[in-house]
This record gives structure tokens, C-alpha cells and sequence, in this order.
């Protein structure tokens, strides 16, 4: 005999489906506050950690966005206060809490356009989306993209300029589908 699902039980999938949901949100917002790049994803799982460790007092319904975001605040700061102490910092807490408000105010267009963007990317050519990710994930790697593939770097830079046009164009298009296409 299969027993009945618990309010409790469908609230936690709820919960585990709104956490699911705002990864991308989440990790973009960390992003935005967190400068190093080794410390952002110990941030985003400890901001998971502490979402999951303080799931009971979220309210269904209300804006999890928001909820999360005041932890990923307060996760960065805290990280921030560790990297002073271990001589690592190079600006205050007041330039987190600027970024994470301008972040906050941005934050629904950019949310609109993630899934628009990934169609985007898809529709791009293999060398195209590598390119796109390399220059992205590592500083310079311009550089390191035309010697592997024997282009000038002011080619890579020429191809790259016309890839975000197309891009943007194309997230315009995805969001708004009766903008002009030329």
C-alpha cells in the first residue's frame, strides 16, 4: 500500500525544484560579487548548503530569488572578511553590497535572456562556440585561440566582435520575437 505524500514532502520538491531552477541565477550573482575565481564555486555550495539548512523558513510562494540572494550576500561577505584576514583583498565590503544592488536591479532581464542565450549558443558552429567559451572562461586566451588554429589575433578579435552581435541579436530575437530580424 503506497502511503500518501506529506505536505512536508511536497514542499521539499518544491523547494528542491525552485533550488534547481536558480543555480544559473545564483552562480551568475556570485559571479558578480566574488572576484576569484577558485573561491566562487565554494561559495555557491556553501550558499547550497545553507538554502538547504534553512529551507523550513522560506515561504512558498514568496520570491526565492530574493531569499537566496540575501544568503549569497552574506556568504561573499563572509569570504571577503576571510581573504582580509589572509591579506588577500584588494576592495571593502561597500563595493560588494553597491555590486549586489545594481546585480539585483538587472537581474529579471538577465534572467529572460539565459534561456534565449543557450538556444543561441546551440545554433552556433563547433569552432564558433569553443572560441566563445575560451575567450570567456580564460583571461587571454585570445592569444592562445589564434595560435592554435594559425589566425592572427586581430582575426580572432574580428570573428569574436561579429560572434556577440550575432548573439545578442539572436537573444533579442529569442526574447521578442517581433524584433526586426536586420
Amino acid at each position: 500500500m503506497a502511503r500518501p505524500h506529506s505536505p512536508e514532502a511536497s514542499d521539499q520538491g518544491e523547494f528542491v525544484r525552485l533550488l534547481l531552477q536558480h543555480q544559473d541565477a545564483l552562480l551568475v550573482f556570485i559571479c558578480h560579487l566574488v572576484p576569484n575565481r577558485d573561491v566562487r564555486d565554494d561559495v555557491l555550495q556553501e550558499v547550497n548548503l545553507l538554502l538547504w539548512e534553512k529551507r523550513e523558513e522560506f515561504e512558498l510562494g514568496t520570491n526565492f530569488r530574493a531569499w537566496a540572494y540575501a544568503f549569497a550576500r552574506y556568504v561573499a561577505m563572509r569570504s571577503r572578511t576571510k581573504a582580509i584576514r589572509e591579506g588577500k583583498v584588494a576592495f571593502g565590503h561597500e563595493l560588494i553590497e553597491t555590486l549586489a544592488d545594481e546585480f539585483e536591479e538587472e537581474d529579471p532581464l538577465l534572467a529572460e535572456g539565459m534561456p534565449a542565450l543557450r538556444e543561441c549558443l546551440e545554433r552556433l558552429t563547433e569552432e564558433d562556440r569553443a572560441l566563445l567559451l575560451m575567450r570567456y572562461r580564460k583571461h587571454g586566451a585570445v592569444e592562445q585561440f589564434a595560435e592554435s588554429t594559425g589566425k592572427s589575433s586581430a582575426a580572432v578579435r574580428g570573428v569574436l566582435f561579429r560572434l556577440r552581435i550575432a548573439l545578442r541579436r539572436c537573444v533579442e530575437r529569442g526574447m521578442n520575437p517581433s524584433f526586426p530580424l536586420g
